[in-house]
């Protein structure tokens, strides 16, 4: 097949036909024949990806469930997007789709799928099963992922024929098919299939294991077993990415992602060559385990990568006194962040890993931070006073170390946050507690934190709730608009691995402005306009309080697999966690 690539930006300000890139990979080649069933496959033939989180309801395989938890693999080696962003080159590249067209006024848009698609039980992935899929979020709104931004966009889907679909929408949207089908950060709208799915009730479909066949969709490996615990998959040899050429046949015979529960054990199989992919969470750590095992390579030594996810403090703007964002500026004042910086990562990063607004410190960003870079300076500053000054400009006196309100209630946040944000919270709740804030952290599994801070049932959340902006301004922006304030115990929706506006700030200017800036295609000299305007809206309210940049040491073991994903061979963006891994699955070669 012929390759034709385009910049993101060209992407969306081309009109007319739009032929996407298509994934830059080998052909599909012989690979290691599949161990037999009854037959344990040998460490070699298996990649082994331990992660950080115990998933409570490990049968739950329906990512459209708010809350999902979709990390342990079921959106890296099972769910396959139409589209893929890459960080990395800028383009959006094919996957089950080859490409796409739209019309001039960009409120229709065809999308053609590849050739010889097909779901992991054999059966035909036709444009039926897209169409399927889309209603299915539309006709469920607001209750499932995806579902809100679907149902405001399109007025209709149609299968024009097996292997196209069109879409018309209800108002010019540049920003379609980048935004909802291709993944800007963990996760994109992937096809489920009508046949297992039609007929069910979605919003509670748990999709585990349809009658003895496993949890079906179209990705190379299929769930071989799992637990709470570990979830292992084994390859699909009749993949349809392998047999129609589109790609190559992965090579692991298995994965296997199992939960470490301590980062010290994680480093230490890392060592032992019992695991291929790990990280550090500061330089020194990762210097140990280089030390102790020379297969072992980094993305960009001590620099890591830049996650696009900055951590932060979020705050639920409907419970007093946080409604009030005076008080949200003092809790930001009170946000030492170098110190934060100078402890969590040991100095890495320095000044350029303290945050300011949503965005990570990537290129195409950096015009946008420059623009606002007046605006949004303060929400950095570290000053005490300042927090003093504003909490005891709202009524509150101190009463030894906390500060009490008039009606003698203790100034009090409780802030949650699941297992691996604990380095952040246990900072954010010391500095709190350091200027008269009565706060603490509750750390609790993942689930639970998903269905509360999605549902309004918290307070304080240290998370990551602005994630979503990589190579333009509006898609981190737009997850404040007040089109995503559920009612509290309303569940949340995302389009990424995170819940929209958790916070529930509600603000009709700017999402007025959102509204705008989402109509126009990047590069248009009016996008400059609107975001400052946001952003003085966002820097006077205050809706989440940024924190610090992410760097992830990541690592990669040599021993049993090559051609890893690092700075120097930056085909795709690094993170075993997202859909992109699909990527890094038909690139991984053998080193036995």
């Amino acid at each position: 097949m012929s390759a034709i690539r385009h910049r993101f930006g060209k992407v969306l300000l081309r009109v007319g036909v739009i032929a996407l890139a298509l994934a830059s990979v080998t052909p599909a080649v012989a690979a290691p024949a599949q161990a037999p069933a009854d037959q344990q496959a040998a460490r070699k033939d298996i990649l082994v990806i331990p992660g950080n989180v115990n998933v409570p309801a490990p049968d739950i395989w329906n990512p459209y469930i708010p809350g999902t938890f979709i990390l342990q693999g079921m959106n890296q080696n099972l769910m396959e997007p139409l589209f893929m962003l890459n960080y990395e080159t800028g383009n959006v590249d094919g996957w089950l789709a080859s490409g796409y067209t739209n019309n001039v006024e960009q409120t229709e848009w065809t999308v053609t799928l590849r050739p010889g698609t097909e779901w992991s039980d054999g059966q035909p992935l036709t444009s039926d099963d897209v169409v399927f899929t889309i209603n299915m979020l539309i006709s469920h709104a607001p209750l499932l992922n995806f579902s809100i931004p679907i149902k405001k966009s399109v007025q209709s889907v149609v299968a024009v024929d097996d292997r196209t679909i069109k879409f018309t929408l209800n108002a010019p949207d540049p920003f379609f098919i980048v935004s909802n089908l291709a993944g800007t950060t963990s996760q994109a709208i992937v096809p489920v299939p009508r046949h297992v799915w039609d007929g069910v009730d979605p919003v509670t479909f748990k999709n585990s294991w349809n009658n003895g066949k496993g949890a079906i969709f179209s990705g190379p490996y299929v769930v071989k077993s799992f637990s709470s615990t570990e979830f292992d998959y084994k390859r699909n040899d009749n993949w349809w990415g392998a047999k129609s050429g589109a790609f190559r046949l992965p090579a692991p015979l298995e994965i296997r992602r199992p939960w470490v529960g301590d980062t010290a054990t994680a480093d230490q199989m890392m060592i032992n060559n019992e695991s291929d992919i790990g990280g550090a969470q500061t330089p020194s750590q990762q210097a140990a385990i280089l030390a102790r095992n020379p297969k072992i390579t980094t993305y960009s030594g001590d620099q890591g990568w830049v996650d696009p996810c900055p951590r932060m403090l979020t705050l639920n703007t409907t419970i007093a006194p946080w409604d009030n964002k005076v008080m949200r500026h003092a809790l930001s004042y009170a946000m030492n962040r170098r110190q934060i910086v100078d402890v969590v990562y040991e100095g890495a990063g320095g000044d350029s890993a303290v945050s300011n607004f949503i965005f990570p410190t990537y290129k195409a960003l950096q015009p946008y931070r420059d623009a606002g870079k007046d605006i949004l300076a303060p929400l950095a500053e570290y000053s005490p006073d300042k927090a003093h000054q504003l909490i005891e400009s709202q009524g509150y006196t101190l009463n030894g170390d906390k500060y009490v309100g008039p009606d003698g209630t203790t100034l009090s946040l409780d802030v949650v946050g699941p297992p691996f944000m604990e380095p952040w919270g246990r900072m954010v709740v010391q500095q709190l507690n350091a200027v008269g804030v009565d706060a603490n952290l509750r750390l609790i599994e993942w689930g639970i934190f998903r269905d509360q801070t999605g549902r309004g049932n918290f307070t304080g959340a240290v998370d990551w709730d602005g994630c979503g902006s990589v190579v333009e301004p509006w898609f981190g922006m737009n997850r404040y608009n007040k089109t995503y304030v559920n009612p509290i115990g309303t569940p949340g929706t995302e389009n990424v691995d995170n819940t929209n506006n958790a916070g529930r700030w509600s603000n009709d200017e700017y999402s007025a402005l959102m509204d705008q800036m989402g109509s126009l295609p990047l590069g248009d000299p009016r996008v400059m306009d609107l975001y400052l305007r946001a952003v003085t809206i966002y820097a006077d309210e205050l809706p989440d309080i940024p924190l610090v940049q992410t760097p992830s040491l990541l690592l990669f073991n040599s021993t049993y697999w090559t051609n890893w994903p690092t700075a120097d061979n930056n085909y795709i963006q690094p993170p075993s966690w997202w859909e992109h891994f699909l990527r890094v699955l038909v690139e991984l070669k053998p080193a036995q």
